[in-house]
């Protein structure tokens, strides 16, 4: 896992060459890199989900990076990821809102929950394309750095004329 220092991609000091594929950038994008909640927090989920939702955001440490490589395959993924998850999205909606206006025929109560099957895959899938997970990186617990835990070996080596990140 390589690990940046939160300062270093704050202040946007990171070469032009993808963590994750090693490819060069197209784009240098404006992110928001967010820590993953602790592995406890999913156990508050049976209190309320209220309750998880407000100590996973207190919890949360944030790391706004003006300047993240982002190569053609980011872009690629991101577009096939939303190019399939918002169309299966919308078909899920389309076909629970057509089984609750033939709820008395044959198809309404197979076309309900075929519908609410298809619009939690389609929102799965487009929830993929959000730019971090892309982007595959995110802030430790402690928010002293960015961690990329599938990091092309070319971006390491980029990454060694500048400030030289902790690697583990």
């Amino acid at each position: 896992m390589l690990r940046i220092p939160a300062a270093q991609v704050a202040n946007g000091h990171l070469p032009h060459v993808c963590p994750r594929h090693g490819e060069p950038a197209i784009e240098m994008k404006r992110m928001k890199l967010i820590s993953k909640p602790p592995a406890w927090t999913p156990v508050l989920i049976l209190l309320a989900v209220i309750v998880y939702v407000i100590v996973v955001t207190v919890l949360r440490k944030t790391v706004q990076a003006p300047a993240w490589p982002w190569c053609a395959q980011c872009k690629a993924a991101r577009a096939r990821n939303l190019g399939i998850g918002l169309p299966v999205l919308g078909l899920g909606i389309v076909l629970f809102a057509v089984g609750v206006a033939t709820i008395d025929g044959d198809a309404g109560p197979i076309m309900i929950p075929l519908g609410l099957v298809a619009f939690l895959v389609g929102l799965i899938i487009a929830a993929r394309s959000a730019a971090q997970t892309v982007a595959g990186a995110f802030v430790s617990q402690d928010g002293q750095f960015v961690e990329v835990p599938k990091s092309d070996p070319r971006f390491m080596q980029a990454l060694q004329y500048g400030a030289a990140p902790q690697r583990f």
